[in-house]
């Protein structure tokens, strides 16, 4: 045998070149030790949140512009405590506070997909609050970059033209006080302030979807308080205890638009 694959041989046993197949190990997360946990939450405890909460993300994103994002929540909302609020953070996006989400019993449980944009390599994390005011998080590691500038996905025209329309299907329906699974899609560009008309090659101002809050028999299932680094086209997966009326779903963006919608049950059970 040659020097050479002596050498080789010897570093594959010791495991010297083992880390070409492994999984990168996730940095210090140094912008939230540092800066963000303080600015956001002071000196609050907030504990591991693992046991109650999931999150589920790409490691490494298709698409920095569309990144999928699930929270699944261990626990119910019908539980003497129950999750109040839900804020997703990307530590390293100019924006890194995503949306504030709140939450009552009526949603029965507080999981939530939405897609977000992302900037740079960053954690992303979820910290839950209950009506208790017990904060847990659990985040994970995202390798995508240029998510917050990415040009849209269509031209200016079709875009504005399509500005609020509204989808809801219906993933899962059940009786009534049964938990029931819907998919909101709200046409939008969520315009970041950091994109560029393709065109022009004129800075696109921020134009984003502020506010959405859904409802059902004058119940809210849940409110969101978004920022610029929601995806374009916001979409939100979503639970309720169905109670049997329409769902109602009222919009607001940050140039002052208003957009709402009724999807009556009758109507979306046929489109299962």
């Amino acid at each position: 045998m040659s020097t050479f694959l002596r050498i080789f041989s010897i570093l594959l046993i010791c495991g010297l070149f083992g880390s070409v197949h492994s999984k990168d190990k996730a940095p210090v997360p140094v912008t939230w030790n540092e800066n963000l946990k303080e600015l956001l939450y002071d000196n609050d405890i907030i504990n591991d949140g693992s046991k109650i909460m999931e999150m589920t993300s790409p490691y490494r994103a298709l698409d920095a512009a569309i990144v999928p994002i699930t929270i699944s929540f261990k626990m119910d909302q019908d539980s003497e405590e129950y999750i109040r609020d839900l804020t997703l953070i990307v530590d390293e996006n100019p924006s890194p506070l995503v949306s504030k989400f709140k939450f009552t019993r009526k949603s029965g449980n507080a999981s939530l997909t939405t897609r977000v944009r992302i900037d740079k390599y960053t954690y992303v994390r979820a910290i839950a609050e209950t009506n208790k005011n017990n904060k847990f998080m659990v985040a994970n590691f995202v390798k995508a970059a240029g998510g917050c500038s990415a040009p849209s996905l269509g031209d200016m025209d079709a875009i504005m033209a399509r500005l609020g329309k509204m989808k809801m299907k219906f993933i899962k329906t059940n009786n009534k006080n049964e938990l029931n699974v819907a998919q909101f899609v709200v046409s939008h560009p969520n315009f970041s302030g950091l994109q560029f008309n393709q065109l022009t090659r004129a800075e696109i101002p921020a134009h984003f979807v502020n506010y959405l809050k859904v409802e059902q028999d004058n119940q809210i299932i849940f409110e969101a308080i978004p920022d610029i680094s929601l995806s374009e086209d916001p979409s939100f997966i979503f639970n309720y205890t169905n109670s049997g009326g329409p769902l109602d779903v009222y919009v607001e963006d940050s140039e002052g638009k208003k957009f709402k919608k009724q999807f009556p049950l009758s109507e979306t059970l046929t489109q299962n």
